[in-house]
């Protein structure tokens, strides 16, 4: 007697149910990590994190190290380099803080997550209580590159698990970042720093187990593009110190990484010249339409993490080829 086939066996089917599990996967952690944009906000010049934590029109820009600039920890400037700042605050940006009763919530060292449990439950503040709600652009956005991450994975099969992990990492990170750096114009050292350490243990994972075989050559082309990209940022800062943000430079590191990782030293490079391309196009047309003027700082970090992306799900240089 034959054997009906059953739709569970149907390679297909599979494909888009993992597919799915990966963009729901997706909505949740972007509905966690969606609370953490609310902790940051922009500072005054007095160090104080305006109402809300919205955005403000700067004259000076954003993206100064936190040592040094009160007003950003990323961001860069579309348009005349504006004038110097009047002063500087020496304690930087404010810390993370409860965007109701603006109390100081604490991290866990080395990871993007907020110490108190009531807050990792359901997004409760600990000191007044308030439940903090995910921002929706950082849910969608997260669960949409979750989704185009699992499609790439399913059409080009040269990923293994760890692989997997760690550019699912990446995309979580590009939401999250990108959001913060478009509304407050900040690259906040509690999400980038961890950024770094869950990157060097999941790209590890992924270039030492098997099935590699090529742990030393990607693991070294990685490094380089890293210092490659950091150094390269931090000459364009110290050469444009008002006009290109510190924030920029400390996140730069963790794209060459992740495009030296899939595309060797230079693919890093190359999305580095996407991610200014990029940036540069967008910031004319915002700046032609009226839309941002000329002293107006405009944030790099949303740029340079697409391009990273993008050349990771690629697993190549970002060369037209005529």
């Amino acid at each position: 007697m034959t054997t009906p086939s059953t739709l569970g066996l149907d390679p297909t089917l599979w494909t888009v149910a993992a597919i799915a599990c990966l963009a729901l996967l997706g909505l949740g952690v972007g509905h966690t990590a969606g609370r953490l944009v609310h902790l940051f906000g922009a500072a005054d010049a007095s160090g104080d994190p305006l109402p809300g934590g919205a955005p403000r029109t700067l004259t000076a820009p954003a993206g100064q190290s936190e040592a040094a600039a009160p007003a950003s920890e990323g961001g860069s400037v579309a348009g005349t380099t504006p004038a110097p700042a009047e002063a500087e605050d020496d304690e930087g940006p404010p810390p993370p803080r409860c965007p109701f009763c603006r109390a100081e919530l604490a991290f866990v060292p080395w990871t993007p997550t907020v110490a108190s449990r009531a807050f990792r439950r359901r997004g409760a503040c600990p000191h007044c209580e308030q439940v903090i709600r995910p921002h929706l652009a950082v849910v969608v956005a997260t669960g949409a590159l979750f989704a185009v991450v699992g499609i790439v994975a399913a059409t080009e099969p040269r990923w293994s698990p760890a692989d997997l992990l760690a550019v699912l990492w990446l995309a979580a990170l590009t939401a999250v970042l990108s959001v913060i750096d478009l509304r407050v114009l900040r690259l906040p050292d509690p999400l980038v720093g961890p950024g770094y350490a869950i990157a060097f243990l999941l790209l590890a994972a992924a270039v030492f187990l098997p099935p590699t075989g090529q742990g030393l050559d990607r693991a070294g082309a990685a490094l380089v593009s890293m210092v490659l990209v950091t150094v390269l940022y931090w000459l364009l800062w110290r050469v444009s110190p008002r006009g290109f943000g510190f924030g920029d430079v400390k996140l730069s590191g963790l794209t060459g990484l992740y495009a030296g990782w899939a595309a060797g030293p230079m693919g890093a490079l190359v999305a580095v010249f996407w991610a200014f391309a990029a940036f540069s196009a967008v910031g004319l047309v915002l700046l032609a339409l009226r839309r941002l003027r000329p002293m107006q700082p405009f944030p790099l970090g949303p740029f340079m993490l697409c391009a990273t992306l993008v050349t990771v799900l690629v697993g190549a240089p970002l060369v037209v080829h005529l």
